[in-house]
């Protein structure tokens, strides 16, 4: 096989478990949009800023 032709086998056995990474930081960077916007939105109503909450809440 070519150098070529090796590079496109192990993109496409890759595909799927990458497809899942890019997913899910995708979805993690859309979440922290919407948290911030939140924030942002809570914080301009005239309520106090949102703790910070951890595992623990």
């Amino acid at each position: 096989m070519t150098g070529i032709g090796v590079v496109v086998s192990l993109v496409l056995l890759c595909a799927p478990g990458l497809s899942r990474v890019l997913e899910s930081i995708a979805f993690r960077i859309r979440a922290a949009g919407r948290a911030e916007l939140l924030r942002a939105a809570q914080e301009a109503d005239g309520g106090r800023p949102a703790r910070k909450r951890g595992r623990h809440g």
